[in-house]
């Protein structure tokens, strides 16, 4: 049996919300608020192994550079060969 080498790092992905699309003028009748199209996403690839740290290091990655408001997970593990090849270095957080 192959084993397989713990993540060296984790792909983390932010959820971005979509405003809400004002009413226009043009409406003649109200249908109710409008609704905002789906969410987009965000992709983080950060060099750190533990999931729960990853997730924390992205948050404060966010906070420097933008707001954001919605959820965040890990979505996939990255191993110590995608990490170089990355060139990220120990603890970094970059967008993917």
């Amino acid at each position: 049996m192959i084993e397989k080498a713990p993540p060296a790092g984790w792909v983390v992905q932010v959820t971005v919300a979509t405003p809400h699309a004002p009413q226009t003028a043009t409406s003649v009748q109200w249908i109710g608020p409008a609704v905002s199209s789906a969410p987009s996403f965000k992709y983080f690839n950060v060099a750190i192994a533990a999931p729960a740290k990853a997730l924390e290091a992205t948050t404060k990655h966010l906070a420097n550079t933008e707001g954001h408001d919605g959820p965040m997970s890990v979505v996939r593990g990255l191993s110590p060969g995608e990490i170089s090849a990355l060139k990220l270095e120990a603890g970094q957080v970059a967008p993917a």
